[in-house]
């Protein structure tokens, strides 16, 4: 198939999932923080969040028309940073 439409829905499921997996990586980067002592592993942390969070507000993803998706993948985000917040203090 190689019509405009599969094109654009198969894009469409790549940027959901690459968010998917963006996420998965900070929340997983954050609970090693929180597990260890280590500051590199805490900037690491802050970092996948962070870059979770440009790719949550990229053109594409607005594109795909599913505002619940990617405000819960926001979600999800902000309780990493919230974990790794209180772990700091």
């Amino acid at each position: 198939m190689n019509s405009e439409f599969h094109d654009e829905d198969q894009t469409g499921f790549t940027d959901k999932r690459q968010l998917e997996l963006a996420v998965e990586t900070a929340q997983k980067t954050t609970g090693a923080a929180t597990r260890g002592r280590s500051s590199t592993v805490l900037n690491s942390a802050y970092q996948a969040i962070e870059d979770a969070r440009e790719l949550s507000l990229s053109q594409e993803l607005a594109a795909l028309d599913d505002p619940e998706f990617v405000q819960q993948q926001q979600q999800l985000l902000d309780a990493c940073q919230h974990q790794l917040d209180e772990f700091q203090k």
